[in-house]
């Protein structure tokens, strides 16, 4: 009970504090921005699944909890992108917290009440990741990591790795033998003795 009601709080003044910042419309999405949209669409994505067929409301209450959690960490609060977070979590919070719901709803300037409104729709576009952290493993032992393309092939993760700072440092004056790649995951130099 104390998690839940500690979270509930902190919900409120995720909330609260967001109406207090002016949305200021935007061009382009920023990465933050993209982040955002993506933790957003994953929650929606998340809850919907988990309210059907079984219902499980605990990896439902989790999700949200992420989703919280990405809008607090979240450095664009005046975007358009950050509100439809901020709405979004009050939607999927609704079954679960209704009166709370109900009344940041409210707070959000809508006239209608929150369980009137319709449930969000999952945009698969934004669901979409532009990079990809790679690990460097050199003989399976971890090394580092690093930021990808996530449309990058074998070869270009494989160029990447090598040009790393990591990779360098790990295997220099070293004889690769072999490099396996684990596409969007890892890249492991195997070298000798």
């Amino acid at each position: 009970m104390e998690g839940q009601y500690r979270f509930l709080g902190r919900v409120w003044r995720l909330v609260t504090g967001f109406l207090e910042t002016e949305t200021i419309a935007a061009g382009e999405l920023s990465k933050a921005e993209k982040d955002v949209r993506r933790a957003v669409h994953t929650a929606i994505a998340e809850v919907s699944d988990d309210m059907q067929g079984e219902y499980q409301f605990n990896t439902a209450i989790s999700e949200l909890m992420k989703l919280s959690n990405a809008l607090t960490d979240a450095d664009c609060i005046t975007s358009p992108v950050y509100r439809e977070g901020i709405e979004t979590l009050v939607k999927l919070l609704a079954p679960f917290a209704p009166h709370l719901a109900d009344e940041l709803w409210q707070q959000l300037g809508n006239s209608v009440s929150v369980h009137l409104a319709s449930w969000p729709i999952v945009d698969p576009s934004a669901l979409v990741v532009d990079e990809i952290t790679l690990v460097i493993q050199v003989n399976g032992k971890f090394r580092g990591k690093l930021q990808a393309p996530a449309s990058a092939d074998k070869a270009e993760l494989e160029r990447l790795a090598l040009a790393s700072e990591v990779a360098q440092k790990h295997l220099e004056g070293k004889e690769i033998r072999k490099t396996i790649i684990v596409p969007q995951k890892l890249v492991n130099f195997v070298v000798a003795g």
